[in-house]
């Protein structure tokens, strides 16, 4: 049975008579308007499914309103059939100029007026479901933005929760996370207020006998529509928060399970399967952040193990990646061309990834040692377009002029690959720093070098601080922007070193940095 609510605007009684019946028959919700006015409050209020505008509708030109409905941003899409008093060409032209999706002479015949109407909301369910779909993916790419932005574990689990929150309008989300070993690691509880020991015992219930211990065993999400009526749900003692409808997701990869988290509302019914799909569909993108996280948490912790942990890096960040990449190039060719910009962007952040793993595995290979390279001879300004292309999506979203100019000749003698690495590290460096103005990226030549230079109108480097930018896992003051690995600049120092030369920076508070590295020139032949 269709619950589609019909909007039937005119000042004649008996037309209005005659659809109402009509409509209300074939079981359709009716509105009723009698003026301009009343359709335009109308629909601000409750827009309709389809509106049948009379063009002999007093007080505002039917036209006027299906165009402003049109050209208003703001107001939902809903097809409008406009009942015209004559069969007038060019008043059938108008009214579909104006917006209007179809043009009937009255009076209408009611068959084809159900017909009609029918094929009108099969084409608005189509688009509501192509817009949902493209309201998903923008979601599911802030998600995977936001989690993608820091290596630390605690900032992935509270960022997932609020996430989370925010993505199904919960009103509490607790999560627990294992580490390697399947052992509670990190936790973020809803109830608060509780001690070490507390959150202990509690933590071990839900694993025990909870919703999110059921998610976890079965490796399965669960929904509970209704907290009094479903004994998966379990009740504490002394809890004030109510909780009526709640999820719990668990967090897997193809061999772990590396945690769970659970959203919670006081209303039974708010989480329906929808929620739920949606949530089961980001938990792939916060796994990956997760296990990228712990892996990196790891690496700080666990500097004794290094070689071992350095091959479980490269397996289990390279190996996800290289899924994903291969899923995006056939995305590439399947996607409609409008909605190709999001596999393109996703490219990027999966291209950011990748250097982001390498510039880990390269600065602890190179510990004690010169870091290898393979030089050849190339011009930097065969680096400009890669580099542009994958900076100017950051720069275009913090408003900066970004400027790439790097000179044709002379050649230089570098490991291609890594110099690359080198310019986008600086140049992402500079962009996170910046708040208004510019980066601009230029070189130079020296007597024997290539004297590279990464500017920004940033914040500025405090005096004392300026040696020790390029040691691994330094942090200055982050002042709003995103926290890093520290491990971006460390990499540049080691690799302009690899080739003999060396890199520092210079800067004011306030008043910007520069960046500066000398890279060896190729002999003339």
């Amino acid at each position: 049975m269709t619950t589609a609510c019909i909007l039937i605007a005119t000042a004649d009684p008996a037309t209005l008579e005659s659809l109402t019946l009509t409509l209300r028959s074939h079981d359709y919700m009716v509105q009723v308007a009698h003026s301009g006015l009343a359709v335009h409050n109308l629909v601000q209020r409750m827009p309709p499914d389809l509106a049948l505008l009379d063009l002999r509708l007093p007080e505002t030109s039917v036209l006027a309103l299906a165009s402003g409905f049109r050209r208003d941003a703001t107001s939902p899409f809903f097809p409008i059939v406009v009942l015209a008093p004559t069969n007038d060409a060019d008043a059938k032209v108008a009214a579909l100029e104006a917006g209007a999706d179809d043009v009937l002479v009255m009076p209408v015949v009611l068959g084809e007026l159900l017909a009609r109407m029918r094929s009108l909301l099969r084409v608005k369910q189509g688009q509501a479901a192509l817009l949902a779909e493209r309201n998903k993916t923008r979601l599911l790419y802030g998600i995977q933005q936001e989690l993608t932005s820091t290596l630390e574990i605690d900032a992935v689990v509270s960022r997932t929760v609020r996430l989370m929150v925010e993505a199904v309008q919960a009103t509490q989300g607790s999560m627990i996370v294992f580490d390697p070993h399947g052992k509670v690691w990190r936790r973020t509880l809803a109830r608060r207020g509780l001690s070490a020991t507390e959150e202990t015992v509690v933590t071990r219930q839900v694993l025990e006998t909870g919703l999110g211990g059921l998610a976890v065993q079965t490796r399965t999400p669960q929904l509970v529509m209704d907290t009094e009526h479903d004994e998966r749900w379990l009740h504490f003692a002394n809890d004030a928060s109510q909780v009526r409808s709640a999820i719990a997701v668990p967090l897997l990869t193809s061999d772990a399970t590396l945690g769970v988290l659970t959203l919670t509302h006081p209303e039974p019914g708010h989480f329906t399967p929808a929620e739920l799909d949606l949530l089961s569909t980001a938990t792939g993108q916060i796994s990956t952040a997760l296990r990228n996280a712990t892996l990196y948490s790891l690496l700080r912790e666990a500097e004794a193990g290094r070689e071992r942990f350095l091959n479980m890096l490269t397996h289990d960040l390279r190996g996800p990646l290289a899924g994903i990449s291969g899923c995006l190039q056939v995305l590439e060719h399947a996607v409609p061309p409008d909605e190709r910009m999001f596999v393109e962007m996703a490219q990027i952040a999966c291209l950011t990834q990748e250097r982001l793993i390498d510039d880990m595995l390269d600065v602890y290979k190179a510990d004690g040692q010169l870091m290898a390279v393979e030089l050849s001879a190339f011009s930097l300004s065969e680096l400009a377009a890669e580099v542009l292309t994958t900076l100017r999506g950051t720069a275009a979203d913090r408003n900066l002029e970004l400027t790439v100019a790097l000179p044709a000749h002379p050649y230089v003698r570098a490991d291609r690959p890594k110099m690359l690495r080198v310019l986008l590290n600086l140049g992402s460096n500079a962009l996170k720093f910046t708040q208004s103005g510019f980066v601009r990226i230029t070189a130079q030549q020296t007597t024997k070098w290539m004297l590279l230079e990464v500017r920004d109108s940033g914040i500025g480097i405090p005096a004392e601080q300026l040696d020790q930018v390029f040691d691994r896992f330094f942090q200055g003051e982050q002042h709003g922007a995103r926290r890093g690995t520290g491990l971006g600049l460390a990499f540049c120092r080691e690799a302009i070193r690899a080739h003999g030369g060396r890199v520092w920076a210079e800067s004011q508070v306030g008043c910007g940095t520069t960046m500066f590295a000398t890279i060896p020139l190729a002999e003339e032949s």
